[in-house]
């Protein structure tokens, strides 16, 4: 027996952060990602499909994003999608469940109450759906006692385990023990954007689409196999993300090339689906410092998203550097001024940081009117 387990899809997420094309582009790849999942079933000849929670980000989601990503499993009819509710989607949003028991295709079962579902003579299905976004207690302590027969017994819960946590900081309630207590073959979970292994019979299946700058495994989905009732299942990783998330952090030395330094630790291929978070950190020059930041601005459009934080970045003091804003005038005066506060004798070490910020600003000023 062969199924797919995918959760945290979160059709709708804002990401308030990004520019408005970003935003669309992110928003567009997690609908993608669901059909993928679908498309990816199919090729592997999966029976089923089970969504442990937070197929929306929201309580409300727009209702035509609503019939969008029903259409995308009723693309599929013969794949069965069983969808569970999760803490952003969970059972209190009323209209939402309603909406999608009225509008779903027959290929989608919903798993909206902790009741076994029974998947023909073979399989059964265990929910643990949130009726809250905290619920606060172990909603699948009911599994210890749920009579399945001979079928494969597949847990289905959205949320952390003890002593790990959740993707949202909520209350930890899954024992990390709870396939082995109430005799699964498997337990599907969802909320932790990673994948991740909880113990060889429950799995996290992260977000198939990553949606921030965290150090998970890559986005994807699982394919779950299990030959009878009691087999160990085996579990592949399997990756559909569209887009690469990097957090880049280089420590730099006066003296080196700077924009050498930055094309070599930048992602060298599939730049336009690549969102980089860069942070310089260490010493430079103030020219040096000035030639990190232009090369930064030019090669910015090579990728999806791209931001450089610059402030960590330390100037190396040379009074020669001076001359390169001014020789002599009021402008001169200023630099000076604003060099003798980068010290951090006398003052604090943030003052000094914000003295070196304010002259690496004037020096790049500077250049771009002398250019």
């Amino acid at each position: 027996m062969r199924f797919v387990h995918a959760a945290d899809f979160h059709l709708g997420k804002p990401f308030g952060r990004f520019d408005e094309d970003t935003r669309a582009d992110l928003r567009a790849a997690r609908l993608e990602a669901l059909r993928a999942t679908g498309e990816f079933a199919v090729a592997q000849r999966a029976e089923f499909i089970v969504i442990a929670g937070d197929t929306f980000d929201a309580e409300a989601p727009p209702p035509k994003l609503v019939k969008r990503a029903l259409d995308a499993m009723a693309a599929v009819p013969d794949m069965r999608w069983v969808l569970m509710p999760g803490n952003h989607d969970n059972l209190g949003a009323v209209d939402l469940w309603e909406r999608i028991a009225r509008d779903k295709p027959d290929n989608v079962i919903l798993a909206t109450s902790a009741e076994v579902i029974e998947l023909g003579n073979s399989v059964a299905i265990l929910p643990a759906p949130p009726a809250v976004r905290s619920p606060g207690f172990d909603l699948t302590e009911w599994m210890e006692t749920a009579e399945t027969g001979d079928r494969i017994r597949i847990g289905l819960a959205h949320g952390g385990v003890t002593d790990f946590g959740s993707e949202d900081g909520g209350l930890a309630t899954i024992p990390p023990n709870r396939a082995e207590v109430s005799n699964l073959d498997y337990l599907a979970l969802g909320d932790w954007h990673g994948q991740m292994s909880i113990g060889p019979r429950a799995w996290y299946a992260g977000a198939p689409e990553a949606d921030g700058f965290k150090a998970h495994a890559a986005a994807g989905v699982l394919l779950v196999e299990i030959d009878a009732r009691g087999g160990a299942p085996r579990i592949t990783q399997v990756p559909l993300g569209k887009y690469q998330w990097h957090i880049i952090e280089t420590n730099f030395f006066a003296g080196n090339d700077p924009v050498a330094i930055l094309e070599e630790v930048l992602p060298k291929t599939a730049r336009e689906t690549a969102l980089v978070r860069f942070t310089a950190t260490g010493r430079l020059g103030l020219s040096e410092r000035a030639d990190l930041q232009n090369a930064c601005e030019k090669i910015a459009d090579d990728f999806h998203f791209f931001n450089a934080d610059l402030m960590p970045l330390g100037i190396e003091q040379n009074v020669d550097d001076l001359d390169l804003i001014a020789e002599s005038g009021a402008l001169r005066v200023a630099a000076e001024s604003l060099f003798a506060e980068t010290s951090i004798e006398g003052r604090t070490q943030d003052d000094a940081r914000t003295a070196q910020k304010a002259l690496a600003h004037l020096f790049h000023l500077a250049r771009e009117v002398a250019s």
